[in-house]
């Protein structure tokens, strides 16, 4: 298996690029309204990509050190900028909390895997801490939009459940804790459902596109076990700090949610 996958022309691209008109056919009949949408997050896509395989190619190439950690951290940025946002929540309350709870467990993460899973001579290789960096962070802003979007909306809708907690004399983070298991158990439910199911509903991105750059089955299974366990574990390890961080901002000395933490 020392194949490299095949390439794909441009006019193969086209034909990808085609796939997206059924989606928005339906979405015109339908009036799902997601046409304009459809269409601006496709071109982003493409426009984001090429953009990424063009200085991606050369940060390989001169595989600096502090341009790879750099490059790490620019990342980290925009996927805090990003949970923030998709949480409905104020940047300026809340970066420095989401960007380093997204680091420190990621910072660790990486190490480990890099170090003691697969024994890298320079553990600041682009070829290894990008990608791998990558692939914790993503799955990681998912992790914290729905962990912290759950932990902020249960406290809304059970209101009085937590305030009850407080009357009979419980601290905030005593009343706090069933709101942190809800939302900590929602974050990791996708994991979970995704590692008791993988290699029987689907062959997961990794390993797929190992096996497409010509590595064998038993090393990209390998690999996919590695990063599905730190990605199982970076994910928890983050939201857990981020719901651990923001609680002292998002409450008043009275241990009521603050409104104006919301974005809107």
């Amino acid at each position: 298996m020392s194949e490299a996958a095949a390439n794909i022309g441009v006019w193969a691209m086209v034909f990808a690029f085609l796939l997206v008109v059924p989606p928005m056919v339906i979405s015109f009949w339908l009036k799902l309204g997601i046409v304009k949408r459809t269409l601006i997050s496709t071109a982003r896509m493409g426009v984001q990509l090429a953009f990424v395989g063009f200085y991606l190619h050369y940060i390989f190439d001169l595989n600096n050190s502090w341009i790879n950690v750099g490059y790490l951290l620019l990342m980290t940025v925009i996927a805090s900028f990003s949970a923030i946002k998709s949480c409905d929540l104020k940047w300026q309350i809340f970066f420095f909390r989401f960007f380093v709870s997204s680091l420190l467990p990621l910072i660790v993460l990486v190490f480990y895997f890099d170090w003691l899973i697969i024994d890298l001579n320079n553990l600041f290789d682009a070829r290894y801490l990008i990608p791998i960096g990558g692939m914790l962070l993503g799955n990681t802003l998912k992790a914290n939009v729905i962990g912290v979007d759950r932990f902020f909306s249960s406290l809304k809708s059970q209101r009085e459940s937590y305030e009850s907690l407080l009357a009979f004399g419980a601290s905030r983070a005593q009343a706090l804790r069933p709101f942190y298991r809800e939302a900590l158990r929602a974050s990791v439910n996708p994991m979970l459902a995704t590692m008791a199911t993988v290699g029987l509903v689907s062959l997961p991105g990794m390993m797929t596109g190992q096996i497409l750059g010509g590595s064998l089955p038993v090393t990209a299974i390998k690999y996919q076990i590695a990063i599905m366990t730190a990605i199982f574990s970076n994910n928890i390890l983050s939201v857990l700090l981020t719901l651990w961080l923001a609680s002292p901002i998002a409450f008043n000395k009275f241990a009521m949610l603050k409104k104006e933490i919301f974005r809107g």
